[in-house]
């Protein structure tokens, strides 16, 4: 190789390490540049991860904005406080009965399927519109109410302090270490006493509104009369006695082969038979009553006898009728005698068989219908409870002596006082332990038959009862009442229907006002529920 060529290659050997340096370089700076990216990444998401954790533990992240109604802001605090008003209304509503809805309280909502109807698709869906609805109708009714000058007086105000307050007893007796504890561990995460009490003065502001409005209207006596006729199937109170004569069930199979039980056209047939001859006995017999009984306790199907395990043994009893007493037209309209049972012929001593489709034939004795034509009255009481102060599920000898003590007591200031009714209020708002009537002297206005327990009734509907009457009674369920009469108050037909007219226009009322108030999710309702 030539000296010049040597160098050629030299030189080019030079170039391509520099190149080749240069490229190795370039190439660990890029990598470089990554990892320090991969490395800020990773430290930002730390950062992040962090924050939100020290953000969702503190109550700045409860006051973000989650919906927005008519220029007013509820927080995911106002949204929870809601939401878990709506569950507890509905579990108070239906308690127990709450799992035939579908509802398992022991899991969460979010994930329930809501069975209910397509509307919604978990039960956390359901309450979170149960509290938007109500947010949205809340803010609407208390704006209303500003723009009307109308304000909350003192006595509410002292009202919810004093709700407020019991909140704070009820947090001790539940074990709580505070007060705030218990009313998020109630109402919700982020909800604290000043979310309660803001909320708690709209909702009354609403309510005080509502109720004005509602009393603003006036109805003649015509109208309330063809009020009440057309819903007198629904609110008259009927005396039955009914027995169904079931058809016999036969296995077939349907036209696709799948097996089916159904009563046939001859079974049917039967049962009609048997109704028949138990209603031709029921109508020759002077005591309609005591022969329906004994007809159906012959003819009908006897009941089987079950053991404590729930296995049926060979014993029976005989069929027995079913009786109706008092009884609303409401609660009789899903039967297929309604219609029979609210024709306007009907008399007393009726009987008639009529059909209920694919199951037999049901006997009816009508013994009378009431067009609530009596009087409602207005009572003040003082309630003292029975408390089960050892927990035990039962009230002891000494329980119930210890309320019927302080309840002798009350009585004895009554009697050594001036024994008027204002007397008689200043008497309940100091020592009765009713909280629906314990901060308005007890009163309680437009009472019908069966409202109260059947001792309070029976005070109330007495023959003979006068303005001033007072008595003590008995319930094993609420404790002891000390009952003031007031006096009687408007005809309950008149009183139901003058309370559907007022319905009906509030709600068309409110309806017009609710045009122009829409609720708006915001980012944080992600946070809410």
């Amino acid at each position: 190789m030539s000296a010049s060529q040597d160098k050629k290659t030299r030189t080019q050997q030079r170039a391509e390490g520099t190149e080749r340096r240069q490229v190795a370089a370039q190439k660990k700076a890029k990598e470089d540049r990554k990892s320090r990216i991969r490395w800020i990444l990773g430290t930002i998401a730390v950062v992040v991860l962090i924050a939100g954790i020290l953000i969702g533990n503190s109550p700045l992240f409860y006051r973000q904005t989650a919906m927005k109604v008519a220029g007013e802001n509820y927080s995911v605090a106002d949204v929870n406080y809601y939401y878990n008003l709506a569950y507890q209304n509905f579990y108070s509503q239906y308690g127990s009965y709450a799992s035939y809805f579908g509802l398992d309280t022991s899991k969460p909502l979010d994930s329930q399927e809501y069975t209910m109807s397509d509307e919604f698709d978990t039960w956390a869906d359901y309450f979170m519109n149960e509290a938007k609805t109500s947010i949205t109708q809340i803010t609407a009714l208390s704006q209303a109410a500003k723009d009307a000058g109308m304000t909350l007086s003192e006595e509410d105000l002292a009202q919810i302090d004093e709700q407020i307050a019991s909140i704070g007893e009820n947090a001790q007796s539940a074990g709580f270490g505070s007060a705030a504890k218990y009313i998020q561990a109630v109402y919700g995460n982020g909800v604290n006493e000043s979310v309660l009490r803001a909320q708690m003065e709209k909702s009354t502001l609403a309510t005080n509104f509502s109720e004005q409005q509602q009393a603003s209207y006036t109805y003649t006596a015509d109208e309330i009369k063809a009020e009440y006729a057309e819903h007198a199937d629904e609110y008259d109170t009927f005396d039955l006695t009914y027995y169904l004569v079931s058809a016999e069930v036969v296995e077939s199979q349907d036209d696709d082969g799948n097996d089916t039980s159904a009563p046939t056209d001859e079974t049917m047939a039967v049962a009609k038979k048997v109704a028949d001859e138990i209603a031709a006995t029921v109508k020759e017999a002077d005591d309609a009553e005591a022969a329906f009984a004994a007809a159906v306790a012959e003819k009908g199907t006897p009941t089987p006898v079950y053991d404590d395990e729930g296995n049926a043994t060979d014993e029976t009893t005989p069929a027995e009728v079913t009786t109706a007493e008092d009884t609303a037209g409401s609660n009789l309209s899903p039967y297929s005698f309604s219609e029979w049972a609210f024709d306007s012929s009907r008399k007393t001593g009726d009987v008639g068989v009529i059909e209920d489709e694919n199951s037999g034939y049901y006997v009816v004795l009508f013994e009378g219908r009431d067009g609530n034509t009596y009087n409602t009255v207005d009572v003040r009481h003082i309630l003292i409870s029975v408390e089960d102060a050892d927990e035990d599920g039962t009230i002891s000898d000494e329980e119930k002596a210890a309320a019927e003590e302080a309840m002798k007591a009350v009585q004895d200031e009554w009697k050594s006082g001036e024994q008027t009714e204002d007397a008689f209020a200043a008497l309940a708002n100091e020592h009765s332990q009713d909280p629906g009537s314990n901060t308005n002297g007890g009163l309680y206005e437009h009472i019908y038959k069966g409202q109260m327990v059947p001792e309070f009734n029976d005070f109330c509907f007495a023959d003979g009862r006068k303005a001033g009457d007072v008595d003590l009674v008995y319930n094993e369920s609420t404790g002891y009442h000390l009952i003031y009469f007031v006096g009687e108050n408007d005809r309950y037909c008149d009183y139901l229907a003058e309370q559907l007219l007022r319905n009906e226009d509030f709600s068309a009322w409110q309806e017009e006002l609710l045009k122009d108030f829409t609720a708006e999710d915001c980012f944080a309702i992600r946070y809410a529920g």
